[in-house]
């Protein structure tokens, strides 16, 4: 008889292991990846879309004082795009690296830019592009997100600070070159995105080129990707990872080939990492950067010391964050709250990973642009433990990677209702509704506070000439016999005007 027992413990093995691929598997299908609504979308979703958009830009261009973002230019969006689209062929530009890594899409959109208006306005539009890339990252994130949060203030409240966010404006200030690290959020939402509709499928590839073909980091979602291609292997998916995996390629072909040289910045323990995301990530995503006494760094990427005038209070401020932290995670825990524990721990995992990766092989000055992207998805974190909870009678079948919701074609009235409650029991429910509400609206109003105390700072480019006046110093200059070129000075960017150009 031990023939037979070793048989069965033999066969038993891969049992085992294929129970566990299908638990796996049914995991990505049904929790992990969940497509939204099909059917189509209207006029009415249409405009109110491009509305949000146009508000989200208004508001992300408005956080500028001085000359406002519409009338300067910095950083690299000076030295590189904007100095190189004027001086370079269209091509040459397109091909040439900015700190080894490749910047496509800003580079066609300084193009459009430079050649399709006024010189005067370049900056203006290259401005309007960056704020309209947040908005775009936002819109997304609102729309996958649907099938995992179900409340539209729940969606808009992990939307809405891709235009706003509380830290990082020493160094990101709708300039193109720094829309990557919004771009990772917006990605990472793209990659769950299992659209319904044309408009989705043909849109969720092209937002993923904009970020792959623009951030190394986006190598990041490799985890993600894959998934997607094993729940999900229509054309729109393939289309997602091709994208990707070719703006990753082409992101790695100057390591690749030996000319980058990010090796010598040397790199940062784990513990380190991890403990400048406790102590400052989290605290400045809550707080905002000026509670926490400021980014850290300038726009240089030098260390700044913090301007810290009571440090009991600092302290308190950090314990705080990681007390709201640990307080939604209890409400959820004790389902006072309904939570999605799936994207709470990716949404979680991916904060936290893009920040090892963004500051492990690096110099050690956490700069203020890393903390973008696990701020966001921090937001998505506490956002999946805060939904509240619902009546029995009002729940829906959630929706899987098969298909729409059951009743998702169904008109408002037409699907199924909540329980009609008696008079007498009508006004407790309504009470039990409300305070179910109350930790989201909370995490709502901080963030509000948090936006308001960070909404407009000094920088780099708001202490920038108007770019006008660049302009006209320009044509003055090229007014001259022998002049051939005018160059703007500013900080450590600068931009050469062909006298071609002006005039």
């Amino acid at each position: 008889m031990q023939p037979a027992s070793g048989q069965t413990d033999t066969e038993a093995a891969p049992r085992g292991g294929q129970r566990f691929a299908a638990v796996f598997l049914h995991w990505l299908r049904t929790d992990l990846y969940r497509r939204t609504e099909s059917g189509p979308v209207g006029w009415r979703k249409i405009l109110l879309a491009v509305a949000a958009v146009v508000v989200a830009i208004v508001i992300s261009l408005s956080r500028t004082i001085g000359p406002g973002s519409l009338n300067t230019v910095w950083i690299e969006d000076a030295k590189f795009l904007l100095n190189q689209g004027l001086n370079m062929p269209f091509w040459r530009a397109l091909a040439s690296p900015i700190s080894t890594y490749y910047q496509e899409p800003a580079r066609v959109f300084t193009a459009i830019a430079i050649h399709l208006f006024p010189l005067s306005w370049a900056p203006g539009v290259m401005a309007v592009f960056a704020a309209a890339e947040y908005a775009m990252y936002g819109l997304v994130a609102y729309i996958a997100s649907g099938p995992y949060l179900r409340s539209r203030w729940l969606r808009l409240l992990i939307a809405a600070p891709v235009c706003a966010i509380p830290l990082a404006y020493t160094q990101v200030n709708n300039d193109l070159v720094t829309v990557q690290f919004f771009g990772l959020y917006g990605a990472f939402w793209t990659c769950l995105w299992l659209p319904g509709t044309r408009a989705g499928k043909i849109l969720s590839p092209l937002v993923m080129a904009t970020v792959s073909w623009t951030a190394v980091l986006s190598i990041g979602l490799f985890p993600l990707v894959v998934g997607r291609l094993i729940v999900d292997r229509s054309k729109n998916a393939w289309a997602l990872a091709i994208l990707w995996a070719s703006g990753v390629w082409l992101q790695m072909s100057e390591t690749v080939l030996g000319e980058s040289h990010h090796d010598e910045f040397g790199h940062n323990g784990l513990f380190y990492v991890l403990g400048n995301y406790i102590d400052r990530v989290v605290p400045r995503a809550l707080f905002g950067e000026r509670s926490l006494g400021g980014a850290g760094a300038d726009y240089r990427g030098y260390y700044a010391p913090l301007h810290i005038t009571n440090v009991d209070a600092h302290n308190a401020l950090i314990v705080c964050a990681w007390v709201v932290v640990l307080l939604v995670v209890a409400l959820a825990a004790v389902r006072f709250t309904d939570p999605n524990w799936t994207l709470f721990g990716v949404a979680a995992v991916f904060s936290v990973g893009f920040f090892l990766e963004e500051m492990f092989i690096n110099t050690s000055v956490v700069q203020p642009r890393y903390t973008v992207a696990p701020a966001l998805l921090l937001y998505t974190a506490l956002a999946a433990l805060l939904r509240p909870r619902l009546p029995a009678a009002a729940a829906l079948p959630p929706p899987d990677a098969a298909g729409p919701r059951p009743d998702a074609a169904l008109a408002d009235d037409a699907r199924p209702q909540p329980a009609r409650l008696e008079p007498a029991r009508l006004e407790p429910a309504r009470l039990q509704a409300t305070v179910r509400w109350l930790p989201a609206a909370g995490l709502a109003v901080l963030l509000l506070v948090a936006v308001t105390l960070n909404f407009r700072v000094t920088n780099g480019r708001t202490t920038s000439p108007a770019w006008t006046s660049v302009v006209a110093s320009a044509t003055s200059a090229c007014a001259h016999s022998g002049v051939t070129g005018y160059t703007f000075v500013h900080e450590w960017w600068w931009v050469t005007i062909p006298c071609s150009r002006v005039g």
